[in-house]
């Protein structure tokens, strides 16, 4: 049994324990346990004692061993774990008795009756060692502790070897620290923090994750037999390793077993029974790192995003040694069945050996949730493999863009039944691209609004909206929708090809950023983690917050996601492709120029899902021709052809059983001319004068190249037509073309809207 707590042996026991330390530390240090008659006692126990006095007391415990980091998937099943040591903190009454009895007999059999420091034990081993027998250590499993914790504290190399050396001051400095240890703690504390620290060979430390990689069971079922081989593992777990050198395990396990018997720990028949038995070895594995999870691109993302976070500390550094050594249990948003959905549709389209890469995103709108990222290649390296996350790397997003264009018009006023000319080629007084900008297959569409537009994806459209709303005021507002690869503050305000998205962002941005057309325009950072505790208490710690908040206006947001449904028109891009079964829901398709990558982007209230696919060589050297999937080959794939049914897959089975929620309706005032303006006379007045009366109502001056005829009554740079009507109904930033007198300079630069 054990005895009471530590205070009962403070007092005369501790000094008495420290005579007896330094005592027995003279015999370690002076002679590595030599005969006793071979050391002068007197004059060494005197420098001993005094040299005991000078030590520090205090023995560092507030430093914890290394423990795991355990991922959860949102329902709480483990899918992956970090750790540098591997290392399963267990009580000690979880683990079995013979383990206890094995250990303490072969170890330190009188652990309940010394004080730390076992002068008896020293002088047995002396004495053994000098007759020749198996040569014994005389340190404690308290002496052993110490030695274990301060090579835990060590800052470097040099501290490690300080800790381990068998110099005269290591080894009072150790001595010490184990009187001070048994006076702070109890005997059965001492020895679970022993047995929860020691290495038994194979990255195992303790008995927990020893019993795991040997036997593959708990500590609480070793018997016998298991027991020894582990204990015996302790003496040189290189040495001895049974995996390596099964004869010699064999002859250290069965020493062990003499041990017990000699001291009756055991009865001969025990021993000779476990004798007979073979090492009965059953390896078991303790999975560590994404590689060896079945998720490793998820688990990559949560070990990118506690890499990154403050909330797991200051400094990267800090924060890779919190993730291998910090014992926490972290639950994510991983939704296993999301994830099965996801890779379903991914690898029905193609498998992992295709040139082409397939990346899905799926996050939850209004928690910021990030519940799946799949795709069709493999962990690793080799043909088939890699370890990018696609949905986390920016791609150019193509006409997936268009929809921030139409947010950014809408949160300026501007009414989406606003019509525009939407001919081609059409040269913007932005940048424009060599021959003007083009619709796809050189359409023409006449005078549209931005629901047609959406429907068709007509990039003049889109094109002559940014122009009214800004460049730089696009990218900010995609930046309010969490979307950070834009470089906006390097624009100079002529982007104009940034509304068709030759901006590079990533799948898990774009889902998000869509997310907050169904969320009421809440916008929250993606987030992988949603709770945390520490594995030995439970303690809750601080994770990454999603800051969930209002980014845009209710209205313009579900202004856009009833856009969003337009093309699942008959007539729209995804017309043929359709809706998900059941259910309503918004999307857009993307297709890069040259066909360098496809993209669809797509919501319903419950989930917002982005789909990427493009060559990870580089889109622009190797287009998405001639690709294989399906069974067939695609010629000249856009994002309607192989993104959109791979999306429309993977919104299927993530709805599966769940309710059919309404997508929202366009706000009417937002979608109505409520945001229009009486067109002013602008008939006499100067050109200047007028554009500043348009810039002030909000409308779009534009000054007609041909002037009317010469009046000699009429002098230079005055309006003398206009070409919407005085008292007509305008829509918010319309252009309205003003044509000047006869001689007038045409040339004028019209201010930028304020």
């Amino acid at each position: 049994m054990a005895p009471a707590p530590a205070e009962r042996r403070h007092g005369t026991a501790a000094r008495v324990a420290a005579w007896t330390g330094a005592v027995a530390v003279v015999a370690l240090s002076a002679g590595s346990l030599v005969a006793p008659g071979a050391i002068a006692f007197s004059a060494a126990t005197d420098s001993v004692l005094d040299l005991w006095e000078e030590l520090p007391a205090d023995l560092p415990l507030d430093t914890a061993l290394p423990q795991h980091t355990v991922l959860l998937d949102k329902d709480g099943k483990e899918f992956a774990r970090f750790y540098s040591e591997n290392r399963i903190d267990v009580p000690l009454d979880h683990v079995s008795a013979t383990f206890r009895d094995t250990l303490l007999s072969t170890e330190d059999s009188r652990f309940y009756e010394h004080h730390g420091v076992d002068p008896m034990g020293v002088t047995r081993a002396m004495v053994t060692n000098s007759v020749g027998g198996e040569r014994q250590g005389g340190s404690t499993i308290t002496q052993q502790l110490v030695q274990n914790i301060l090579v835990n504290n060590a800052r470097d190399e040099t501290e490690q070897s300080v800790a381990v050396g068998e110099t005269y001051n290591a080894k009072i400095r150790e001595a010490k620290y184990a009187v001070q240890l048994e006076n702070r703690l109890s005997k059965d504390q001492i020895l679970n923090m022993y047995v929860n620290a020691v290495y038994f060979g194979h990255r195992a430390y303790g008995v927990q994750a020893a019993a795991r990689i040997y036997f593959n069971t708990t500590a609480d079922k070793l018997n016998l037999a298991q027991s020894a081989l582990l204990v015996g593992l302790l003496k040189g777990p290189v040495y001895y390793d049974p995996m390596t050198y099964p004869e010699r395990a064999l002859a250290r396990r069965n020493t062990v077993l003499n041990v017990m018997e000699g001291r009756g720990a055991i009865t001969p028949d025990e021993a000779a029974a476990a004798r007979q038995s073979g090492l009965g070895l059953d390896p078991g594995s303790m999975p560590s790192g994404c590689a060896d999870s079945d998720y490793p691109f998820y688990c990559d993302l949560v070990r990118d995003e506690i890499l990154s976070d403050p909330a797991f500390g200051k400094t990267q550094e800090e924060r890779a040694d919190r993730l291998s050594r910090g014992g926490m249990t972290l639950t994510t948003a991983m939704d296993r069945k999301a994830m099965a959905a996801a890779q379903k549709a991914v690898s029905k389209a193609m498998g992992n050996k295709n040139r082409v890469a397939l990346g899905t995103a799926v996050v939850e709108p209004g928690t910021g949730h990030i519940a799946a990222v799949v795709q069709n290649r493999a962990w690793g390296e080799g043909k088939g493999k890699t370890e990018v996350v696609f949905a986390d790397s920016p791609f150019q997003v193509g006409s997936a863009m268009k929809p921030i264009v139409l947010a950014t018009a809408l949160s300026q006023g501007i009414s989406p039944r606003m019509k525009l000319l939407a001919n081609g080629p059409y040269y913007s007084r932005l940048d424009n691209p060599p021959g003007g900008f083009h619709n796809y297959g050189n359409k023409n569409y006449g005078n549209i609004d931005a629901y047609q537009a959406v429907r068709a994806s007509v990039n003049v459209y889109f094109i002559r909206l940014i122009e009214r709303t800004g460049v730089k005021e696009v990218a900010e507002l995609a930046e309010k929708l969490g979307i950070t690869t834009i470089p906006t503050k390097k624009l100079h305000g002529k982007e104009a090809s940034l509304a068709l998205g030759a901006y590079e962002i990533s799948p898990l941005q774009m889902a998000n950023a869509y997310s907050t057309f169904v969320s009421g325009g809440v916008l929250c950072r993606p987030v992988t983690i949603t709770e945390g505790i520490r594995s030995d208490t439970g303690e809750k710690i601080p994770v990454p917050e999603a800051g969930c908040h209002q980014a845009i206006a209710p209205s313009v947001a579900a202004t856009v996601a009833d856009a969003l449904k337009e093309p699942f028109n008959p007539a729209g891009t995804l017309g043929v492709l359709g809706m998900p079964k059941g259910r309503k829901a918004g999307a857009k398709t993307g297709t890069t120029n040259d066909f360098a990558a496809n993209w669809i982007v797509g919501v319903t209230p419950q989930y917002a899902t982005a789909v990427w696919l493009g060559d990870p060589r580089g889109g622009a050297q190797h287009p998405l021709t001639k690709v294989r999937a399906y069974g067939k080959t695609f010629r000249d794939l856009t994002g309607s052809e192989l993104a959109g049914p791979v999306w429309k897959d993977t919104m299927e089975g993530l709805h599966k059983g769940l309710p059919a929620e309404p997508m929202p309706e366009a706000d009417p005032l937002t979608s109505s001319v409520a945001a229009s303006r009486s067109m002013p006379d602008l008939r006499g007045l100067g050109v200047n004068e007028a554009i500043t009366v348009l810039l002030r109502n909000n409308l779009v001056p534009v000054i007609a190249q041909k002037t009317t005829k010469p009046n000699p009554r009429i002098g230079k740079n005055v309006v003398t037509k206009q070409s919407a009507p005085p008292g007509s109904i305008l829509t918010f930033r319309q252009e309205v073309t003003i044509i000047l007198s006869a001689g007038s300079n045409t040339a004028i630069t019209v201010p930028e809207q304020p």
